[in-house]
């Protein structure tokens, strides 16, 4: 009996009945019609630790701020922290609140202006690491302050009330009560792209440049019938989309009622849903809207944009298009709420607590690699017991695994669901990539299936070698009449 490639399945995108294929943890790579299997799956990259932060307590990490490559601002929990390229951390003060930290710099060389907008109406400065925060005139809505950006030199406030705010030119100290504009739209954030500062409402989106007039130098462009559901979901990307290098924003768009419709990127002044149904479900379904958190990091050639909930993480994959989910030991989510490159590699900030790690694709694991399969026949609402098998110490760079006797499906056929351990370091921990693959099937016609094969790449003797599932194969054969 002939033994038939499958699919792997390139994308999270799972049905209202499950019957369809997932990746946790682990993304696609186009290999290429040369290669054995054109899409291939990778795990995603682990972490080390990289820093304790001080004075904090428990708290998540709020944002950060890479000043020069040498020093790093942080905020976590109720503190504020910089950090030096070896990962010691100095305590810089209190922070109230708890909402998301925006943080932005001027253009000085030297004593320059580093500051932080909090979601919830917090307002810092510093100079020379000390904080020099302005006294503001009364006047100012500074109670409804809940984000910052910069272009120009300016430092750009936004308010809840839809004002927004521009300081002298870098000098983040002064703000005169008069130069502000009024959008007219409840404002969630503000972040610039190229040279438009998107003033992101919560049904209406405008889009304002420096024009450089006498009264007020930044003037509205245009505005757009969509707006923005949680301002920490909006992030700034840089990419190669369909060929083209860009930079965008992706953020949880809304309709004018507020509603919303799914993660959104921007196209010029218009914006095309990313997300799948599956995440858009999830996104509805979130307690905390204000907790949703965005971030990007870029690894082997891949350009990914993360967005966090209070339990679930999901990633695109903007040089693919596609998307996959992730998690961490013991909870449903990642345990990363924030990324930041810095001094040549990318920190990542705890969702809960004071800790920063950075991120790394050579951690070697403790403990030997093992794949482990599961089947469904019933479009993955009930399981088969695992059954697994090692992989990874035998000094091999690939290994093909063989599992017999995986019996006959309905006419739905089976979905497969194959987990690599210690696929995913963090912070020493061992953590699973998983694929649930495509349903395999001859419809109308049940099928025996007689053997399920994977071919893997499970590293050199337990080196640092990127885990990996390179095809997937059976021995199986329609039942008729």
């Amino acid at each position: 009996m002939p033994q038939v490639p499958i699919s792997l399945g390139v994308r999270s995108n799972s049905g209202r009945s499950d019957f369809a294929a997932r990746l946790v943890n682990c993304y696609a790579e186009d290999a290429g019609e040369e290669a054995q299997s054109r899409w291939q799956i990778y795990a995603c990259d682990g972490f080390t630790s990289f820093s304790t932060l001080t004075g904090s307590g428990a708290g998540a990490v709020r944002g950060m701020l890479n000043l020069d490559d040498t020093t790093l601002y942080v905020v976590t929990g109720g503190r504020v922290n910089r950090v030096n390229t070896g990962g010691t951390a100095t305590d810089m003060g209190a922070v109230a609140t708890s909402g998301i930290a925006y943080w932005a710099r001027n253009r000085r060389d030297t004593d320059a202006d580093v500051a932080f907008v909090t979601s919830d109406a917090v307002f810092k400065v510093y100079r020379a690491n000390s904080d020099v925060t302005p006294s503001l005139d009364a006047a100012i809505s500074s109670s409804l302050f809940n984000s910052l950006c910069t272009l120009d030199g300016y430092a750009i406030i936004t308010a809840s009330n839809g004002e927004f705010y521009i300081s002298t030119i870098d000098d983040w100290t002064a703000f005169d009560p008069v130069d502000y504009v009024q959008t007219y739209m409840t404002l969630v954030r503000g972040i610039v792209r190229g040279r438009d500062v998107v003033m992101a409402g919560t049904g209406q989106m405008q889009f304002w440049q420096n024009t450089g007039a006498a009264d007020f130098p930044f003037e509205r462009v245009t505005s757009s019938p969509f707006g923005c559901y949680a301002g920490g979901s909006m992030v700034n990307l840089v990419a190669s989309i369909d060929g083209v290098l860009v930079e965008t924003v992706i953020f949880i768009g809304t309709n004018t009622d507020g509603a919303p419709v799914g993660v959104m990127m921007l196209d010029g002044y218009s914006a095309r849903k990313i997300s799948p149904p599956a995440l858009d479900r999830v996104i509805r379904a979130e307690a905390s809207p204000a907790a949703i958190r965005g971030s990007t990091h870029t690894s082997n050639g891949h350009v990914f944009y993360t967005l966090c909930g209070t339990d679930w993480s999901w990633e695109y994959d903007a040089t693919t298009g596609f998307w996959h989910e992730r998690t961490s030991s013991g909870i449903a989510r990642w345990q990363i709420a924030d990324a930041i490159e810095f001094n040549g590699g990318t920190i990542l900030g705890h969702y809960s607590s004071a800790a920063l790690y950075q991120m790394s694709t050579s951690i070697t694991p403790g403990s030997a690699t093992t794949v482990s399969l599961r089947h469904s026949d019933d479009r993955g609402n009930t399981w088969t017991s695992a059954r697994t098998k090692a992989i990874g110490a035998s000094g091999d760079t690939t290994t093909r695994v063989k599992f017999n006797r995986l019996g006959q499906s309905k006419e739905d056929g089976k979905v497969f669901e194959i987990a690599l351990s210690n696929a995913v370091i963090e912070n020493a921990t061992g953590n699973a990539m998983t694929v649930v693959t495509p349903p395999v099937h001859a419809f109308p016609n049940p099928m025996r299936f007689h053997a399920f094969y994977v071919d893997t790449t499970p590293g050199v003797s337990l080196t640092s070698a990127s885990k990996g599932a390179l095809a997937l194969s059976v021995n199986a054969e329609a039942v008729r009449g």
